[in-house]
């Protein structure tokens, strides 16, 4: 099976410049804990329901005039339509990611894959289960190990741990 026999093709994106009100309030009505940040097919970030919560909310920030551009997470990872569904588990699993935008053969985005997606309509649900493990793994370290320095900033903020 092919990423593009299980992706979604509906990809609202919001604005860089929304308000992560906005985007938080998109979130809930598509019921999704991620959204794509950009304008037209071109495709600038991810923001993850984690995002709001470790850059916005734990910092005391203002969600209602704080923007989107400001928290999101600028680093993407992607795979492409063609490629197979053991090739977006390995992007995942070696990126600690559970969301990939997907792109077309020209490089324009045509949708995003879900871990979910890629356990409940793959044919190996099991590796689906075993790759979460695997991504929840480092948070679960550090969760066991409080007295560990935590994680220079532009790490521990930048990294697209939830995707």
């Amino acid at each position: 099976m092919r990423v593009a026999d299980v992706m979604s093709r509906e990809v609202e994106l919001v604005p860089p410049d929304a308000t992560v009100q906005e985007a938080a309030v998109a979130m809930a009505e598509y019921d999704v804990g991620a959204v794509l940040v950009g304008i037209g097919d071109t495709l600038e970030g991810v923001l993850t329901d984690r995002d709001i919560i470790l850059r916005a909310v734990v910092d005391g920030k203002n969600p209602a005039e704080l923007s989107v551009r400001d928290i999101m997470s600028s680093t993407l990872f992607t795979c492409r339509e063609d490629d197979t569904l053991e090739d977006a588990f390995r992007i995942m699993s070696e990126r600690q990611v559970r969301r990939l935008p997907v792109v077309d053969a020209d490089g324009r985005l045509a949708g995003i894959v879900t871990l979910s997606d890629l356990g409940r309509l793959g044919r190996d649900p099991r590796r689906a289960s075993e790759t979460l493990r695997e991504l929840a793994e480092p948070h679960r370290r550090r969760a066991a190990a409080p007295n560990e320095a935590p994680a220079p900033e532009s790490e521990r903020d930048r990294r697209d741990d939830t995707l």
